[in-house]
């Protein structure tokens, strides 16, 4: 049932609204004076009640309200005139669009009797950049153009452009009504006066203003706008001059004097810069130009404008040759010796003066004493190998017209002189470099030369040099690659000779390296591990480098950093531990990172000990076994070498020290034996004179001997020989030998001496290093000469007393006495 009633009430709530809308509709009247207007104006409205309003009669307390875009407005905006109209007011709007509505309100509600909607806008921005110019080919016409502005406020606007023209000196007036878009406008021939000043200026218009632009006053001849020219030929007429004809096309009617531009540019020279040629002159006349090289390309183009027009498009080139001619001017030269002062490098470049004059230009270098030709070439250097006469050297520069005046180059071997002072070198600019220095001490310099060249590319060649005055101090060095190294040497030049050089290395510009090290590990110790790196290429580096940074850590995050000079950084590890490493390379351009690099230490466990441990206890076993069985095997040397037999000489006779047991404890040594004496087995007795005899035939038996054969009998002089021979008498001892220079009592010199010998037996105590004292017998008060050391003995003696006699005399050859006792006690023992 309730349905039913909503279904049959929902038409009478529609009817009751519409009712009430058309009730506020036709309470009132709202209006504005202009629905269109700038942004920022401010904006009025009006809103005029209707007398048969049932909104204003169905109650007394009834107001006016205004909102702006559904909001409310403050009631202090509003005001009531007296005919039942109500206004309000809006100082300023910054929004592009505004609806206002006029709403009557009672005690309960406010119904909306009317609304006006105002649109807010930009004018035009003012055009700019105004310019006419004439078009003098068929049909002859004035374009002109200007700027619209900022185009982004006004696109969704559209906007008409007017422009406006007069003649001053003729009453004429005439304006064009562009569409929205356009921004240009051709004037016809019927609107202009060609040599009158005239006025022009653009108007632009919208819905919300309009704006001016300045006006612009031009005569249109003078800015006539002609068709590139052409050249028709060109002459080489005369040394160092081109004649030029050149003309209009045939479309242009104007044949007035024109300024001509001719710039004219060297073929395949890039040092050279454009030469600039101003002329003036009609169409279809000649044009020469002067002051140009000899035998030289040159490639020339024109350009022509009328008065203060604007110039014409360029015309096409014209490629043409002066008239050749033999080099003139002289070279600038640098003649570079090398430290042997065998061989020099010579280079060469064109001064100001120079002129080529010609093409394929060879340069000869020659030598007069002697006359020789030391190299042709036509590069700009040469190696010259230097000898002792050459003291000149002479340069020349040829074409196929001539040659050119020799240019003459010391040659200058010393290099010892004094070199400048604080030389430095600092960027100017990216390709440039400001150098600077100071004065050598001497102040006999006249000069300085200056050379540069790459350190990537090592052709001789690219050696580039400037001979500088001695009053300069300081140079700009241009064209300088960035991010190359320069090695810039500066030398200063003396009557005698060239002093020492002065050389840095730099860059105009540097940037951080292209590369960074490749990181490479030598595991010095378990504990630490050393970090190298190769440098990087030079042609890499793009700077100096200033430092490496070398950033070392492990997974369990300590960290280590360290700064470096050098290739090489030594860190510390620990065991267990994996590390990352990662380096820097800086320069004062930048600074690169190169890549981690993950190292894993090695450890030593309990297997790597024992791999270890064992092979070095195994070979250490095996040297003691077999230095043990060294020992045993040899056991009787190495106790002669560590204890050695010395034989006690009181203990026994200097029979019973055989060879085997003499020498037995020993060590052995190189004997130096002197060649001169005669061994006679221990003891020899040497004769010299062979005058004396003796009386008795004392000498019955050999007592050294071991062997009867070894006596000999029958000799005028009692002397004794037995050679020591090291095979047959191998039981004989070299012990000692007693020289005689002459018979005792014809000697007029001092005693015989007695000499030791160099036997290693200790029979005669502590080996003095001097040559032992005399050993002779002194009587008691006597002289010299009356002692008797070899006295004739009679031949009635005894033997008895012979013995006694010999050995009274000799006591310490007494000690020696080998007696027939002895022997039978020794061999009873």
């Amino acid at each position: 049932m309730s349905s039913v009633w909503l279904v049959l009430a929902v038409p009478w709530i529609h009817t009751i609204a519409l009712i009430k809308v058309v009730e506020a509709s036709s309470c009132a009247e709202v209006y504005t004076p202009s629905s269109k207007l700038p942004v920022g104006s401010p904006i009025s409205a009006c809103c005029r009640i209707k007398d048969d309003c049932l909104l204003t009669k169905s109650t007394d307390l009834w107001r006016v309200k205004w909102e702006l875009n559904g909001q409310s407005l403050h009631s202090n905006l509003s005001y009531q005139e007296s005919n039942g109209t109500y206004g309000v007011r809006i100082p300023s709007f910054t929004d592009t669009r505004a609806t206002v509505a006029c709403c009557v309100c009672d005690e309960d509600k406010c119904n909306e009797v009317g609304e006006v909607t105002v649109d807010l806008g930009y004018p035009p921005d003012v055009p700019k950049n105004l310019s006419c110019h004439l078009n003098v080919t068929n049909p002859i016409r004035l374009l002109c153009h200007w700027d619209p502005g900022q185009a982004s406020k006004t696109a969704s606007r559209n906007t008409n452009y007017t422009l406006h023209g007069s003649r001053k000196r003729f009453p004429l007036r005439f304006h064009y009504v562009l569409p929205p878009g356009v921004h240009f406008q051709w004037i016809p021939r019927n609107n202009l006066s060609l040599f009158s000043e005239m006025e022009f200026y653009v108007m632009a218009v919208n819905a919300f203003g309009n704006s001016t632009s300045a006006p612009l006053l031009l005569t249109p001849m003078k800015y006539a706008k002609f068709e590139h020219p052409e050249i028709q030929w060109v002459e080489a007429h005369k040394f160092g001059c081109f004649l030029y004809s050149w003309w209009l096309p045939t479309t242009q009617w104007l044949k007035v004097t024109c300024k001509v531009e001719l710039r004219l540019t060297i073929v395949q020279n890039k040092l050279d810069k454009e030469l600039v040629f101003l002329k003036e002159g009609p169409p279809l006349r000649k044009i020469q130009v002067c002051g140009l090289l000899h035998g030289t390309n040159y490639s020339t183009k024109m350009r022509i404008k009328y008065y203060n027009g604007s110039w014409t498009e360029w015309s096409e080139q014209k490629v043409a040759t002066t008239l050749k001619k033999a080099p003139t001017g002289r070279l600038h030269t640098w003649l570079k010796a090398q430290d042997n002062n065998e061989t020099a490098h010579l280079y060469w470049k064109p001064s100001p003066q120079f002129h080529a004059n010609g093409w394929n230009l060879a340069y000869i270098v020659e030598s007069k004493e002697p006359k020789k030709v030391l190299c042709v070439t036509q590069e700009s250097h040469c190696s010259v190998k230097l000898t002792k006469r050459l003291r000149k050297i002479y340069l020349r520069a040829t074409n196929e017209m001539g040659s050119s005046n020799h240019t003459v180059v010391p040659v200058y071997r010393k290099k010892v002189l004094g070199a400048v002072f604080n030389f430095s070198v600092r960027p100017q600019s990216e390709t440039s470099l400001l150098i600077t220095w100071e004065r050598p001490v001497s102040s006999q310099y006249k000069g300085y030369v200056l050379e540069w060249r790459s350190l990537i590319e090592k052709d001789a060649a690219l050696l580039s040099f400037e001979l500088l005055e001695k009053n300069n101090l300081s140079i700009v060095v241009t064209g300088i690659k960035p991010y190359t190294p320069y090695e810039i040497s500066i030398y200063p030049k003396y009557a005698g000779g060239t002093g020492r050089p002065s050389t840095v290395t730099a860059y105009s510009s540097q940037k951080a390296p292209s590369v960074a090290p490749e990181l490479k590990f030598r595991q010095l110790h378990p504990s630490h591990v050393k970090i190298f790196w190769v440098e990087i290429p030079l042609e890499q580096r793009n700077g100096i480098i200033q430092k490496y940074t070398i950033h070392f850590w492990d997974d369990r995050g300590h960290n280590q950093v360290k700064e470096t000079n050098q290739t090489e950084v030594l860190v510390n590890l620990q065991q267990n531990s994996t590390y990352y490493c990662l380096i820097t390379v800086h320069t004062l351009g930048g600074s690169l990172n190169g890549s981690v690099t993950i190292l894993k230490p090695g450890h030593i466990d309990g297997i790597e000990m024992l791999l270890i441990v064992i092979p070095a206890c195994a070979g250490f076993s095996l040297l003691m076994i077999i230095t043990v069985l060294t020992c045993f095997s040899k056991n009787e040397r190495l106790k002669m070498c560590l204890w050695p037999i010395i034989p006690d000489p009181t203990k026994s006779s200097i029979k019973r020290l055989t060879t085997t047991e003499s020498l037995l404890g020993t060590p052995p040594f190189k004997e130096y034996k002197d060649p001169v004496l005669v061994y006679l087995s221990q003891f020899s007795l040497l004769d010299v004179s062979e005058k004396e005899q003796y009386k008795t035939d004392y000498v019955k038996e050999n007592p050294w001997s071991h062997d009867s054969g070894s006596n000999v009998e029958g000799h005028d002089s009692l002397q004794v020989f037995s050679s020591y021979d090291s095979e047959q008498d191998r039981d004989s001892i070299p012990y000692a030998t007693v020289e005689f220079g002459c018979p005792y009592q014809s000697q007029r010199s001092p005693p015989p001496v007695y000499m030791r010998s160099e036997s290693t037996q200790p029979l005669l105590g502590v080996e003095d290093p001097r040559s032992p004292p005399p050993y002779e017998n002194m009587p008691i008060g006597g002289s010299v000469s009356e002692v008797n050391h070899f006295n004739r003995f009679p031949q009635d003696s005894a033997e008895n007393e012979e013995n006694q006699a010999i050995w009274e005399d000799f006591p310490m050859l007494r000690s020696l006495e080998f007696r027939e006792t002895d022997h039978i006690s020794t061999q009873s023992q």
